[in-house]
């Protein structure tokens, strides 16, 4: 006889995909942190002088 399929095990690969997804975002988001926050500074000649 099948064993009933508990409600855990069909949620797995959802929470999965999920937990993954956020730590993708959590990376990205770092990583945007970091290349915002350490930027160089621009010339003031750079800003002004016509092109």
């Amino acid at each position: 006889m099948a064993e009933p399929v508990r409600k855990f095990d069909q949620l797995v690969w959802p929470i999965g995909i999920i937990l993954g997804l956020l730590i993708v975002i959590l990376v990205n988001a770092l990583f945007i942190y970091v290349s915002v926050s350490g930027q160089d500074e621009i010339a003031p000649t750079y800003q002004t002088e016509p092109r």
